[in-house]
């Protein structure tokens, strides 16, 4: 009987304790299926594509948000005096947001927020003709929206014109869930 009470103690007792430590975890999140968004922005002169560019993002489809932030800084003039030019710089480039949820009949909603902002030919501001005094141009292109879409699915969500210089933006969606 006493070997009895010392196995109890030995081997049921620390067990019936981590059994008991273990439902006291905090639960963990919902998780969805993993998907792959490929967001393909491209820029035409009339029919002609003069560039296209492709993004690639794995999101779980629980409603967690990927990001993904390209780009460079341009130096833009804010000041001259004395022969001296200040600068401050600003950033171009192509800022996404994508967040992804089960929707119904094997569908998901992809909400997107992109932003696109690049620099265009400088513009003489001050100086002189040997040592002028420039800054670019930036236009930015901004989108947010949502968008089902199911397994191998494409569209194009958007054909915007920039009115400055008549190029027209396109934003293609491709979805896939990863098996």
């Amino acid at each position: 009987m006493r070997t009895y009470r010392i196995v109890l103690c030995v081997v049921l007792l620390p067990l019936l304790a981590a059994a008991a430590l273990a439902q006291q975890k905090p639960p963990e999140p919902e998780k969805g299926p993993l998907i792959k968004v490929q967001v393909v922005l491209s820029r035409y002169e009339g029919d002609r594509k003069t560039s296209s560019l492709p993004f690639t993002m794995l999101a779980t489809a629980n409603g967690g948000q990927v990001s993904i932030r390209t780009g460079a800084q341009v130096p833009i003039a804010t000041a001259a005096a004395n022969d001296k030019t200040s600068f401050q710089y600003v950033d171009v480039g192509s800022n996404i947001d994508c967040t992804v949820k089960t929707a119904e009949n094997d569908r998901f909603n992809v909400i997107l927020n992109l932003q696109d902002r690049s620099a265009l030919d400088k513009v003489p501001l001050a100086g002189n003709v040997t040592n002028p005094i420039t800054n670019p141009v930036l236009r930015n292109f901004s989108y947010i929206n949502s968008i089902v879409l199911k397994d191998g699915e494409s569209k194009q969500i958007v054909a915007a014109s920039d009115k400055g210089s008549g190029e027209i933006i396109k934003i293609d969606v491709t979805l896939n869930v990863e098996k």
